[in-house]
């Protein structure tokens, strides 16, 4: 954690140890290298999918508590529009991992049969179906999501837990914030973000239960054409499983793992390939 200078794990980094955990490590040490059209295609169509759903809060964070409080008051607003809709989009979630922050944002919730849905949106270039190497770290985000949400729903994390992680105590809001929170007429109670944070975990407790199916939607990032709906089952035994193999890496038990000789074929695809990692590179991967 020291080392990559963070202080929480995104559910995304979890699930991307598990595409190439030493490429996860790399992106950090030597800024991600991705394709500039590829991540504006796919950041457009999540905003066009969130504005089908929730009613947009326009707000400018100008430093660090700006920017906690705009999240947690967006993914209150979100979860008002699930008990509305029974759908909503966007939902930053919090919670704890072996002691370690971990955050990510939650692309749809619905409500089917009484029980919160997880669905996670996943753009691709072209109408093939992903492959099963690649569907094993979409499998493991949506169930990190849903554990995240357990927690907060069975009291194990609770807003308690949540404030001491993230010392919003201390936290003031700038002024020009302030202002903009007062043109939309949002109260001066909720102006404060351990209040909104209250109030965001108390409206998730109040879901009861997650499902136990997930959700993954693939998507072609240009032209929207759902390509396939991915189910399958939650399971706890696999997910302790999971905790097990990451929390070693990010304890700092064990270095990061680069991909097994039978995926090498996967370092064709890394920028990092033959510059900043040449594990498989003697071998000149076709």
């Amino acid at each position: 954690m020291e080392e990559l200078h963070k202080t929480s794990i995104r559910v995304s980094d979890i699930a991307s140890q598990y595409w190439c955990e030493r490429q996860m490590e790399y992106n950090y040490k030597y800024g991600k290298k991705m394709t500039t059209a590829a991540l504006k295609e796919g950041r457009m169509l999540h905003e066009e999918l969130e504005g089908e759903v929730n009613v947009p809060i326009i707000l400018q964070p100008k430093n660090y508590p700006d920017f906690m409080y705009k999240s947690l008051y967006t993914s209150y607003m979100a979860l008002d529009a699930l008990k509305k809709n029974k759908k909503t989009r966007e939902v930053q979630i919090y919670g704890s991992i072996m002691g370690y922050k971990v955050v990510g944002k939650i692309d749809q919730l619905d409500l089917k049969d009484g029980k919160v849905a997880i669905l996670e949106d996943k753009t691709r270039a072209s109408d093939n179906v992903p492959s099963d190497n690649q569907r094993i770290t979409h499998r493991i985000q949506a169930m990190a999501y849903k554990k995240l949400i357990d927690d907060i729903m069975e009291g194990s994390y609770t807003v308690d837990n949540f404030i001491r992680a993230y010392h919003t105590g201390t936290m003031k809001l700038t002024e020009e914030f302030i202002r903009q929170l007062d043109a939309l007429a949002i109260s001066k109670e909720l102006q404060n973000i351990d209040t909104v944070a209250t109030r965001f975990f108390k409206d998730m407790k109040t879901f009861g239960k997650t499902s136990d199916t997930l959700y993954i939607r693939y998507i072609n990032q240009f032209t929207g054409k759902e390509i396939d709906l991915y189910k399958f089952q939650y399971s706890d035994d696999e997910m302790q499983g999971i905790i097990k193999y990451v929390m070693k890496y990010w304890s700092g038990e064990r270095k990061s793992m680069p991909v097994p000789e039978q995926e090498k074929w996967k370092c064709s695809y890394c920028v990092y390939f033959g510059k900043e990692c040449t594990v498989w590179w003697q071998q000149k991967v076709l």
